[in-house]
């Protein structure tokens, strides 16, 4: 905390001539730092320079298509230097989730999102409220994507028991039918809500012609309508999954028509001014379809055409989503304005055109399919294949670009899987997957090892972060936290459902402080030694202690997974010139370093949700006294911690509260960064190297969280930092 006092602003010459701390690298504009002794922090507080922040990131598509795509989550974009974090593989039915430990400076991240046919999809997400959401979701216009179904007999329903003759929809009520019924349906002016969850014959011309008419056959329900008029733009029908609606007539829809179940109509489908539809489910058509002027229309799964589909007229959009498919009995004619197709989108029809008025422009990897005619003199931007038949004339008069292409179907290499959506599916699986774990070796990191499929990185990938010890445990020191600097860059190998089968991590040290002839090592939390395959890359040289090792590596006697990398940190640092010290103090004692590189193994690959950087529990263990650890901030000691340490000298753990490690007035023997961390020289207290880090602890990490990583100036004494 900068303090202002008055006989310090009157003596501000004098200060300047006699001060004991030089400032003159980045001068505080208040006056000096508080000792790290004498502030007080929020109870609780764990002295975290980190943010542990909550995943999901969701790929759209149809329930039943199930294809993995890859998502990464960086630092920043990667062509401006942005590092990654994770990667991990995502289907339209499972989000990429769990959790990651990051600075709590961020403030957003980049993702990425590679799909198995070759799409990529980026964006820039905001972290709010300890939480990173997206849904990488291919739909162009409205928000009506796998709505939660609607019950009927909801409070303020009215309910309908009648199961014949004429039931009224008006005052702009919710009407509920949970039973059967045959008879007529009359929305009134008025308007209002009919919901159908039972079985209903409306036998009337059902009419929505005003904005306040709502049709909703949800939970199940079946309805079968003689006639349906939809001529209000805002009128709307929902039908909802496992749910039907058959209209015995043609159909010209214009107002909104929601289908997340089966819509079949026994005629034909003629989209009306003003009309808008998503379809989610299956649409069947037993006549032909048209698409006319100002029409939305998105496919995201099923349509299937008896007849001709044709999209006509000006300000016509017909969008394709991911996995979607549409088959016909007879032409495909695209004669106005725009066709989207989203990756893995598949049309199917025996003949095919399209007329120079027309833009087709495909956003992933799809395919036209012809099977006896074709004549292309619209143009097709973006890679959409139009795969023809033996004896079909690949008739083209339009621009093909950015990877659209005409070949014959026995020479195309683009797969789509049989689904839910799909019912024919294209060509043979040629995106390889070496390893048969569901991922494509196209974005599988390890694509000959079913085991493993991608990596998360901590602090990200090249990255190294630091921890700073403090050794005179339990009694306090100089608070540098540089008696032991152990830098440290790891990953996470996960396998394709993104649990974690290798907890890889290189570990340097940087700088000793310190007399004492200092080791370390790490427990996992959630995991046991009988869970460890094995451990590799350790040294255990020093001689000193007595390390016990189960035939797996792990440290003996322990009930959670502890590794000891190194008994002496001697062992992997390399001196030149005499003390104890080592790359603290300026002119003196320095030298170079290992970089020390352990590989835990899983037998099974660890539950993602089990195996996060909170379950990291560095410590160091002090002068070759194996009993004697020293953690970060609350954190708990292994089981061959000597407990009877606790509540000696300055330290004030309970163990019974959870509280470890920590003085009276919760000060800490250690310190980790996400980043590496520039550290003091030898005697310099923290508080007077990082001139906010007192407000950053008094304040509980909620500001100056770049206190250690901020260089501008005022932020730093460069005079005592090594």
């Amino acid at each position: 905390m900068k303090k202002i006092k008055l006989f310090l602003l009157l003596s501000l010459v004098a200060l300047t001539v006699i001060s004991c701390r030089e400032l003159s690298d980045n001068p505080i504009p208040e006056n000096e730092n508080a000792s790290i002794k004498d502030i007080t922090v929020p109870q609780g507080f764990n002295w975290e320079t980190t943010s542990d922040i909550e995943v999901s990131i969701a790929i759209s598509g149809t329930k039943a298509y199930e294809a993995k795509s890859k998502i990464s989550i960086f630092t920043n974009n990667p062509s401006e230097g942005g590092e990654l974090i994770l990667s991990g593989t995502a289907t339209p039915g499972k989000a990429l989730s769990g959790t990651i430990r990051i600075p709590s400076s961020m403030t957003e991240v980049f993702l990425k999102m590679e799909s198995p046919y070759g799409e990529v999809k980026t964006a820039n997400v905001p972290i709010q409220n300890n939480l990173i959401s997206y849904s990488f979701n291919e739909k162009s216009q409205g928000d009506f994507k796998f709505l939660s179904d609607p019950e009927c007999d909801e409070e303020g329903d009215i309910i309908i028991t009648q199961t014949s003759g004429t039931i009224d929809i008006e005052g702009g009520e919710t009407y509920s039918l949970s039973g059967n019924f045959t008879g007529d349906v009359d929305f009134k002016s008025s308007g209002g809500t009919l919901k159908v969850c039972g079985n209903a014959v409306f036998t009337n011309n059902v009419q929505l012609n005003a904005n306040t008419h709502n049709l909703v056959v949800t939970q199940g329900g079946n309805v079968t309508v003689d006639d349906l008029s939809l001529t209000d733009g805002d009128a709307t029908i929902y039908v909802y999954s496992n749910s039907t609606l058959n209209i015995n007539s043609n159909f010209s829809p214009k107002g909104y028509v929601y289908n997340d179940g089966l819509i079949d109509v026994d005629g034909s489908w003629e989209s009306n001014v003003g009309g808008v539809f998503d379809n989610y489910g299956t649409i069947l058509v037993n006549g032909h379809m048209t698409l006319n002027a100002a029409t939305y229309n998105y496919n995201g799964c099923k349509i299937i055409v008896e007849d001709k589909f044709h999209q006509n007229s000006p300000g016509c959009t017909f969008e394709m989503g991911e996995g979607s498919y549409l088959e016909t009995g007879d032409d495909c004619e695209f004669t106005k304005d725009e066709t989207i197709f989203n990756d893995g989108a598949m049309i199917k029809c025996p003949r095919f055109f399209t007329n120079n008025q027309s833009v087709f422009t495909a956003i992933g990897d799809a395919i036209v399919w012809v099977t006896e005619e074709m004549d292309v003199k619209g143009d097709i931007n973006g890679p959409l294949t139009i795969a023809y038949d033996p004896g079909v004339d690949p008739d083209i008069s339009g621009d093909l670009t950015n990877g659209a292409n005409a070949t014959p179907v026995g020479d195309v290499t683009l797969y789509l899987p049989i689904s839910g959506c799909n019912p024919t599916g294209f060509g043979s699986p040629t995106v390889l997957d070496a390893d048969f774990d569901g991922v494509p070796d196209g974005i599988d990191e390890y694509p000959n090892d079913p085991e493993r499929a991608s990596n998360s990185y901590f602090p990200s990938e090249g990255v190294w972060g630091t921890i700073g010890f403090e050794d005179l445990w339990p009694s306090t020191g100089d608070f540098d936290f540089n008696d032991l600097i152990l830098d440290y860059t790891g990953v996470m190998v996960k396998n394709a459902a993104n649990d974690v089968k290798d907890f890889n991590i290189t570990f340097r040290v940087r700088a000793v402080g310190a007399s004492f002839n200092n080791g370390f090592g790490f427990q996992l939390e959630n995991v046991t030694p009988e869970q460890v395959e094995s451990v590799t890359g350790f040294i255990h040289e020093s001689g000193e202690m007595d390390i016990s090792l189960n035939a797996n590596s792990t440290e003996a006697g322990q009930s959670k997974a502890v590794i000891i990398p190194v008994e002496s940190v001697e062992n992997i640092i390399h001196r030149t010139g005499s003390g104890s010290m080592f790359n603290t103090i300026p002119g003196g004692g320095t030298g170079t370093y290992d970089e020390l590189q352990i590989q835990v193994t899983f037998v099974e690959a660890i539950a993602n949700n089990d195996m996060t950087l909170q379950d990291f529990n560095p410590f160091l263990i002090k002068d070759q006294m194996r009993e004697y650890e020293i953690h970060l901030a609350d954190m708990p000691p292994t089981d061959l911690a000597d407990q009877g340490v606790f509540g000696t000298s300055q330290d004030d753990s309970n163990p019974n509260t959870g509280k470890y490690y920590k003085t009276s007035n919760d000060l800490p023997w250690a310190i980790m960064f996400f980043e590496q961390f520039d550290y003091p020289i030898e005697q310099a207290e923290i508080t007077s190297v990082y001139n906010y880090f007192d407000e950053w602890a008094i304040s509980g990490n909620t500001i100056y969280q770049d206190w250690y990583s901020n260089t501008a100036s005022g932020y730093r004494n460069l005079s005592e930092i090594y």
